[in-house]
């Protein structure tokens, strides 16, 4: 996904919160057909459906429900920007956060979400990249923390402290998980999966799987496969921690986990016992998930 559009947010969020496309246009001052056209293009951006027909009226699928408590922060967000633009309050902090690219997304949105909430509440950046990139970034200063799935080198005077560590788990559509429990681990020769770029999940799950000789059918190497797997009706290896999530907003189930396999997050500053605004909060989230 490249890049979201916030008016079809805001369409989204508001149809949402009035509970039918009629009242939602009203106050938009939009035509109904326009205001559910851009809802489905959001739906097809984000590859989820948000809305669905309930009675009379319109009910917020388990993805929308994901999507309302972001955009809710957004638009927060926004309105504190207004605000603090008019001079009714002091400028806000700045706050830039690296976040590693092989990161899943939505593990970063559950440690970092806890940032709006700091007072004073900071102007919130995320900047996605590569950990030499991050790294670069941080030596600058351009960052003040990083997110990522490996240490990132010490040359620099960097620093990095383990987070959480979770067992790595296999994860399919409702019927591939049926079939993949039974006799599991053996079941995975030949199951279909969609598989990460490199990174350390990846080679953690290609280390268990040639111990194990387990040869699986690898349809394709993708950032974020979890967008993907339903209609691929493959199965992905991701982080047990994420399983909430990827049932909720992917359709994915829990297949099990890789026995031994683990998989790590740290946070990354530019020395030792270096105080970030925000970083004690994504910690104390982090102690939390264990």
């Amino acid at each position: 996904m490249d890049r979201l559009n916030y008016h079809h947010l805001l369409y989204f969020f508001t149809v949402a919160r009035e509970g039918s496309v009629a009242r939602a246009s009203k106050r938009l001052g939009l035509t109904q057909p326009t205001v559910s056209a851009q809802i489905h293009a959001l739906e097809q951006k984000l590859g989820r459906k948000l809305l669905e027909r309930s009675g009379r009226g319109i009910k917020v699928t388990p993805a929308g429900e994901t999507v309302m408590q972001y955009a809710g922060s957004i638009f927060a967000l926004g309105g504190d920007l207004l605000t603090a633009l008019d001079g009714q309050s002091e400028a806000a902090p700045t706050l830039a956060v690296g976040v590693a690219s092989s990161l899943p997304p939505a593990l970063a949105a559950i440690l970092l979400q806890t940032v709006l909430g700091v007072h004073p509440r900071p102007l919130f950046t995320i900047v996605e990249g590569s950990p030499e990139s991050l790294a670069a970034q941080l030596v600058s200063r351009s960052l003040h923390f990083a997110l990522a799935d490996a240490p990132l080198a010490h040359s620099s005077g960097l620093h990095s402290q383990l987070l959480l560590e979770t067992p790595i788990a296999i994860f399919a559509p409702e019927a591939l998980a049926r079939t993949l429990r039974k006799d599991f681990p053996s079941s995975l020769e030949g199951a279909p999966v969609l598989m990460t770029p490199a990174g350390t999940l990846r080679q953690e799950v290609e280390h268990w799987l040639d111990e194990r000789n387990f040869p699986v059918e690898k349809l394709a190497d993708m950032p974020h496969p979890e967008h993907y797997a339903l209609a691929a009706e493959a199965a992905i290896f991701a982080p047990w921690i994420l399983r909430d999530s990827l049932q909720s907003a992917h359709g994915l189930l829990p297949v099990g986990e890789l026995e031994g396999a683990r998989w790590s997050v740290f946070a990354v500053t530019a020395g030792k016992g270096t105080r970030q605004m925000g970083l004690e909060a994504v910690i104390e989230v982090a102690e939390k998930l264990h």
